[in-house]
């Protein structure tokens, strides 16, 4: 006999409910039995608009079912209130076989053999370990996995790929590289990925100060050298870049020069004849600022691991320079010049960031938003910049750095 579509779902309900129960585990001491309502199938059925067609045929599949001896139809008014599983060891097994599934012991025996070919396989990434430890203690404690097994391998294959990753790549070339396809990773595993690095508490440091989901996953991303789009560190100043193959770069204060993250990486010596050396936020700011003192620095994206060692590597070979950050007056830019000063221990010091420059362009200020009060009250718990924090809390007020660097 072939099995219709609403048969094998009247079939694969009742199996659900057989294998989540006490008797199938071996814990009960009474009969069981198991049933589901026509509308856990059909939702219409019971509805007096339902076509009467519809429900003969749904009628007459069931009827088919209980010819089979698989199930018993209760009715009541000449219509179908429960489906009854006839359970018999036989009849669950020609049910597995209609389905063309295994034994519940028996597929979750195997889930949690595939997933311990990684949790014991030191070649993979903690990450991705800890991900199969997690799911093979769902299993043993009698819960689905979080993912299907294949999307599992998929999103395994993902994880090592990335935390292993120490070249620059995007997220296209990722998908076509783990998984055949350069839209896949978008459309299917990307989150369910993200997810995974995000839980794993390894990447908190970076993420703390991010303003929503989207910001935290391009942190995430950008740490394991993953970019949506080829990144780019912007200078413009007096000084000389030399790469590790000898061939050097002169950099000027009116003509910007950008270098891919890849090529960054391969500086070896930078030299400043500026006095000062700046970071800055915004591009906007980037391009309008001018110094004939300062060397400016534009580290696109976030500041990640990559972007901070580079800092230091400056630092390293031009430690007598005086350092400043350019950035946003509102609690956001101090966050990000507190992150500058702790993860590369260079003292950034705040350029046009302070209150006599929120009251000069008070004009052009915003109010604050509900997060920029949650951080604000945080710096001033931490004992981090006080006075201009409850400025900005006293006056409602916050300042983007463009307005600065182009009025100023």
């Amino acid at each position: 006999m072939i099995y219709s579509n609403i048969q094998k779902q009247i079939l694969q309900k009742l199996l659900t409910k057989y294998e989540s129960s006490k008797t199938y585990k071996g814990e009960n001491s009474v009969s069981q039995t198991f049933s589901i309502k026509p509308s856990d199938i059909f939702k219409e059925y019971e509805e007096d608009s339902t076509d009467i067609n519809s429900i003969e045929d749904f009628e007459k599949q069931c009827k088919l079912l209980e010819s089979e001896k698989l199930i018993q139809i209760d009715w009541k008014y000449e219509r179908i209130v429960k489906i009854i599983s006839v359970s018999t060891k036989d009849n669950w097994n020609k049910i597995r076989t209609i389905l063309g599934v295994k034994d519940k012991k028996q597929r979750r025996k195997e889930e949690i053999d595939f997933y311990s070919l990684f949790y014991n396989n030191p070649d993979f990434e903690p990450i991705v370990r800890n991900f199969c430890k997690k799911q093979i203690e769902r299993l043993e404690n009698d819960k689905e996995a979080e993912y299907l097994q294949e999307d599992s391998k998929n999103i395994i294959s993902c994880l090592n790929y990335i935390l292993k990753n120490k070249n620059e790549i995007l997220e296209r070339e990722l998908s076509i590289s783990v998984l055949a396809n350069s839209k896949t990773w978008e459309e299917k595993y990307k989150r369910k990925v993200l997810k995974v690095l995000h839980q794993s508490s390894y990447f908190d440091s970076l993420i703390e100060n991010c303003a929503d989901e989207k910001e935290i996953n391009k942190v995430i991303l950008e740490e394991c050298n993953v970019y949506s789009n080829p990144s780019y560190v912007y200078f413009k100043g007096n000084g000389k870049i030399t790469f590790e193959n000898a061939n050097s770069i002169t950099v000027y204060p009116d003509i910007p020069l950008a270098l891919s993250s890849s090529a960054v990486r391969k500086i070896q010596f930078f030299e400043m004849s500026d006095s000062k050396i700046m970071t800055v936020e915004n591009l906007t700011s980037f391009n309008r600022i001018k110094d004939s003192e300062t060397f400016f620095i534009f580290l696109s994206g976030y500041h990640n691991s990559a972007k901070q060692n580079f800092l230091q590597k400056i630092f390293q070979q031009n430690s007598s320079k005086d350092y400043y950050h350019f950035g946003d007056i509102d609690p956001d830019g101090f966050y990000i010049l507190d992150n500058l000063r702790t993860k590369t221990n260079i003292d950034f010091k705040p350029y046009k960031m302070g209150i006599e420059d929120l009251e000069k362009y008070a004009a052009f200020s915003k109010p604050l938003e509900c997060n920029d009060i949650t951080k604000a009250k945080s710096l001033i718990g931490k004992g981090k910049h006080i006075e201009i924090m409850n400025y900005m809390l006293k006056n409602n007020i916050k300042l983007e750095q463009e307005i600065i660097s182009w009025k100023g």
